[in-house]
């Protein structure tokens, strides 16, 4: 079988003895850089060269954002986190929360909304680079989640017991949990592929919809019969301590005779404890 895409964080970059800044305050600074250079000049500064996004297929977004024309004067994009997550090993987390855009058109200002998704790596100076960047649009909230502050400790996972994963089983255990979840989707149901493989605190993203937080409202709305679609990973990424990690890919309907065009994009953050791998982040964006 051709092996994936996957770079262990270990391998791409080591960590620093030197204290962290703050995921959270990194994403703010972010925003804070975004908000004075404009967007392009802002996210290239905070993207990874090997960087990941949607428009609307997997692309490399480094060279996406190199290849765009600076942001117009009227163009601003905001956002803040509302959760994080780091690994055990501190080089690699996610976190996600509510994105605004606005701009003007035909002179009228427009202002759409959404989620945002983003999985950072540390470099061995110590800052942070963004390894994954996407997200799904809905219509404003009536009810704004909460900001994370920007002094806020971020969670990080406790040490498994036992040795660390070697980067080809990190490969192999991710790309197996991938197929049990699509396989369960495809000949059950995606209600059933939520339940089997999702944690209890599940966070589903889903184009058009306000986030869906925890696996019990997930299953709740999700459809109960088969999803006639498979999960076709392309590439990801893992912690080097082997308990975060995500795998990126598009969604194909299932033929008798062949593979149909995609039918759309997903992105799922995995992580690791006692029992194995649980989905924690499911990102689903029809194209």
């Amino acid at each position: 079988m051709k092996k994936l895409p996957l770079i262990l964080a270990s391998s791409l970059l080591m960590a620093s003895a030197s204290a962290p800044v703050s995921l959270v305050h990194n994403e703010y600074d972010f925003a804070a850089t975004v908000a004075q250079k404009g967007i392009r000049d802002g996210f290239l500064q905070y993207l990874d060269k090997q960087a990941i996004g949607f428009s609307p297929t997997p692309q490399n977004a480094y060279d996406a954002y190199s290849n765009a024309k600076p942001s117009s004067g009227g163009s601003k994009l905001t956002w803040y986190p509302t959760w994080a997550l780091l690994s055990s090993s501190g080089d690699f987390g996610v976190d996600t929360g509510p994105w605004t855009a606005s701009s003007v058109k035909d002179g009228k200002p427009v202002e759409s909304h959404g989620e945002w998704l983003t999985v950072w790596t540390r470099h061995k100076e110590g800052d942070w680079k963004v390894l994954f960047d996407s997200g799904t649009s809905h219509p404003a909230s009536g009810h704004p989640a909460k900001a994370l502050a920007k002094q806020s400790s971020v969670p990080q996972l406790p040490e498994l017991a036992g040795p660390v994963p070697s980067t080809e089983d990190i490969h192999d255990q991710l790309l197996r949990a991938e197929k049990i979840f699509s396989n369960e989707a495809r000949d059950g149901s995606l209600r059933a592929a939520y339940q089997g493989s999702g944690a209890s605190d599940l966070r589903l993203l889903l184009e058009g919809g306000q986030p869906l937080l925890g696996l019990a409202l997930a299953t709740r709305v999700t459809p109960d019969v088969a999803s006639n679609l498979q999960w076709v990973p392309m590439g990801g990424t893992a912690a080097r301590s082997g308990d975060l990690g995500y795998i990126y890919g598009m969604t194909y309907k299932i033929s008798d005779t062949k593979q149909s065009a995609p039918q759309g994009t997903y992105m799922h953050v995995w992580r690791r404890d006692a029992d194995g791998w649980k989905m924690l982040i499911a990102l689903e964006s029809p194209i």
